[in-house]
């Protein structure tokens, strides 16, 4: 769904990075694409040589990709009003508002940023910065500095809006739920959370190959760990949020069926008494919804979105155990 993303007056309510992509009068995923091409491009007239393609080229992916995801995770958010709308036991005015506090928190221009540089800062200080190459002149390592810090802070902004996102579903599961939720599409919230989170996996792939291909790869335990620590983030960050919302469909499930077993009470108690065709008629429809109700899921996704995510995620960690494996033969 393509959306236009507003305040409640009206106005743009882009982020800074929105802002800047917006001015390439092109959609955002051709503005991205075109802006990392031209990073390319200028690094490969500046170094004059394809010894660092490989790396030049990774990084212009990943700031395509980052940039990309941060865009359309902006524009997708706003399903997220549909369907609280149908799900959700309050009036639909404040529906709309806890969406647009939600959406504001999620993209706070403020909190992006802050978070960003707070994050660059960390790869500095730990040295996960620190590359083993030399280009033929200094311009050349400036532009790949550039590129490689532009990347590190697209992360950070990323991880920023992955956090607010994911205690976004988390409150999700303490609102109310209408008593016929589990009938809406309420496996909408699991799947559009998880092409966040398989974006996000997709994204921690491709830098695991910029560390296995750019010097000094997986050489040291805090590079490793660095790595592997993000496996074990997304995991956490697909399955912890999603928790609350699996305990609400359970609790309202569990409401429904009570609801259910004394409608048939009831109606098993006046057949009973007046054993009519129609009174035999309405208890096997009872029957009948309530073992529907039975077999209704309990969680927000199906299994193929975690199994997508567990193998995106188990592929980049098998590979940097094999390069220590390698790395210790040789």
């Amino acid at each position: 769904m393509q959306c236009s993303i507003l305040d409640p007056n009206g106005q743009s309510n882009k982020t800074h990075l929105e802002k800047l992509i917006s001015t390439i009068p092109i959609p955002y995923y051709l503005g991205w694409s075109l802006f990392s091409f031209a990073f390319l491009l200028i690094s490969l007239l500046f170094e004059k040589t394809f010894r660092y393609v490989d790396a030049f080229l990774i990084i212009s992916v990943i700031i395509a990709l980052e940039g990309t995801i941060i865009s359309w995770a902006h524009n997708k958010i706003e399903s997220f009003q549909d369907i609280l709308i149908s799900i959700v036991d309050l009036p639909k005015g404040v529906i709309i508002e806890t969406c647009r506090k939600q959406e504001s928190d999620i993209f706070n221009d403020r909190g992006m940023i802050i978070f960003a540089i707070f994050f660059i800062l960390f790869v500095h200080i730990t040295g996960i910065d620190y590359h083993a190459i030399s280009f033929n002149s200094n311009i050349s390592l400036f532009i790949f500095k550039l590129g490689y810090y532009l990347a590190v802070y697209l992360e950070g902004a990323g991880l920023y809006i992955l956090v607010m996102t994911a205690l976004t579903v988390h409150k999700i599961g303490v609102l109310p739920l209408r008593i016929d939720a589990l009938y809406s599409d309420f496996h909408a919230i699991g799947t559009l959370y998880s092409k966040f989170t398989i974006c996000a996996a997709g994204v921690y792939v491709i830098w695991g190959f910029f560390h296995i291909i750019v010097p000094p790869q997986f050489s040291s335990l805090q590079m490793i760990l660095w790595f592997l620590s993000f496996a074990f983030l997304l995991f956490a960050y697909f399955i912890l949020p999603q928790y609350s919302i699996h305990r609400m469909m359970i609790s309202t499930k569990k409401e429904k069926i009570e609801l259910f077993s004394s409608q048939l009470r009831a109606a098993m108690d006046e057949s009973f008494e007046v054993p009519t065709d129609k009174n035999v008629s309405h208890i096997k429809d009872i029957f009948t919804v309530q073992d529907k109700l039975n077999q209704m899921c309990e969680w927000p996704f199906g299994t193929h979105e975690i199994l997508y995510i567990i193998l995106i995620i188990i592929i980049p960690s098998v590979i940097v155990l094999l390069e220590i494996a390698l790395g210790i033969i040789k």
